[in-house]
């Protein structure tokens, strides 16, 4: 899980991004280094077929999706303009011969399946692959031309390609009990009949979520329920995220609620998300309703917010209101980031505001600062605007920087969201300070 507060820290220490970037493309290049060295090793000795066995399921924390905005807007609050008067053609001049002379045949040891796994985690689930929205495996290596049921696959989908009702046929043969089909293979079936046959498929595919002795294959057709979009499965679904005792249950039946457009799914999802069940599946609802439109959606999230004290499912509805448009939506975030009990929520709602209010966020924000008085939160009010041209916040920041009644601290801040600024009045400023 991603730690906002290490992330608003590296904001404002704008030089040390620059650097990662630069260790991550070298990282990058010692990567794709290192996998054309070992490829170039296998070609020169070929070993025997091994049959590889599918990757183990990768849990995913869907809990940090709502936070993912909050993160990434940090990003644009950085200037990196001075990258473009940096001269990088010395490395045109550099001799990189010495590399002929180093011996890597270290990496031919080296277990780089862990890229692997990350490539498809990027990519998304395919058809056999629990949950997901992809049609094929996802990577296309040699497990793709041992597994027999890849071959199956691609045969099923053109068959569904030149003649659903025969691909259906099929698909449910594969589904019924006592196939022989692989887990693989049977995913894949369930996925093509939710998107090929909508509400025809779905008593094929709610007999295999309510009733398939193996988990997996259980999961895979709870979750394609949404893709169905038919009105007679919510039912169903609210049972299984509600009332499963099964984490892997409840996960799928929230994604398939989460998949459906339907205003019932929405309550659902409301119910879930002010419900007992795990804290990171709640947020993932609670972020899921924030992406729907219209108003009904902000009454849930207003409710969520008074019925729930917690600190975290409160953060997640931040979150959640920061991407609603709604006038009701800012002035709750208003209310929180002025007179909110706890400072972490009131630093959450203040970043929120900033995020989500365009030019009127200058004026909101800067309202807030001349009448705050805990210090740790006017830094946070500084923070949220650096970056600003806004002449308003130009002016709040000499202020700032000039007073010497101000914290040394807060001080230093509005110094530097002030140096990535070319105003000449800035600049004279800085060069009186000097004097």
């Amino acid at each position: 899980m991603l730690d906002i507060h290490a992330m608003q820290n590296e904001a404002n220490n704008y030089n040390v991004f620059p650097r990662r970037i630069l260790s991550l493309a070298i990282m990058v290049a010692l990567t794709i280094l290192a996998g054309g060295l070992v490829r170039q090793a296998a070609a020169q000795e070929p070993s025997p077929r091994i049959k590889v066995e599918p990757a183990p399921r990768i849990k995913v924390d869907l809990s940090s999706l709502d936070r993912l905005d909050e993160q990434l807007s940090l990003l644009d609050k950085m200037d990196f303009s001075y990258l473009d008067k940096m001269d990088f053609s010395y490395l045109d001049k550099m001799d990189f011969s010495f590399l002929d002379k180093m011996d890597f045949s270290f990496l031919d040891k080296m277990d780089f399946s862990s890229l692997d796994k990350l490539g498809k985690l990027a990519q998304g689930k395919g058809v056999g692959m629990g949950i997901g929205r992809g049609v094929g495996s996802g990577s296309r290596s040699d497990q793709a031309d041992d597994d027999p049921c890849e071959f199956k696959i691609e045969v099923l989908q053109a068959l569904f390609r030149a003649d659903v009702p025969r691909g259906m046929a099929a698909a449910t043969e594969w589904l019924k009990p006592g196939s022989t089909q692989t887990v693989r293979c049977r995913q894949a079936a369930l996925t093509l009949l939710a998107r090929n046959g909508k509400h025809t498929a779905t008593p094929t595919i709610l007999s295999v979520a309510r009733t398939d002795p193996d988990m997996k294959v259980r999961t895979k057709a709870i979750s394609v329920l949404g893709e169905t979009n038919d009105e007679t499965v919510i039912d169903t679904l609210r049972d299984l995220a509600l009332n499963s005792p099964q984490t892997e249950i409840s996960e799928a039946a929230m994604y398939a609620l989460s998949q459906h457009t339907s205003d019932r799914a929405v309550t659902v999802l409301g119910e879930i998300a002010a419900s007992n069940k795990p804290v990171a599946l709640r947020k993932a609802a609670i972020s899921n309703i924030s992406r729907r439109n219209g108003e009904p959606v902000t009454d849930i999230l207003l409710r969520l917010w008074d019925a729930d004290q917690s600190l975290e499912i409160r953060k997640s509805l931040i979150a959640a209101l920061s991407r609603r448009k709604s006038e009701r939506a800012g002035n709750k975030l208003l209310e929180i980031a002025r007179g909110s009990d706890n400072v972490e929520l009131r630093k959450y709602a203040i970043n929120a505001i900033a995020r989500r209010s365009g030019d009127q966020a200058v004026e909101i924000i800067l309202g807030l600062y001349a009448t705050e008085k805990d210090e740790e939160l006017k830094a946070q009010m500084l923070s949220s605007l650096c970056g600003s041209s806004d002449p308003r916040v130009t002016r709040a920041l000499i202020e700032t920087a000039r007073n010497p009644a101000t914290p040394i601290e807060r001080r230093r801040r509005a110094i530097g969201c002030l140096s990535r600024s070319k105003d000449p009045e800035v600049l004279k400023f800085l060069e009186d300070l000097l004097k």
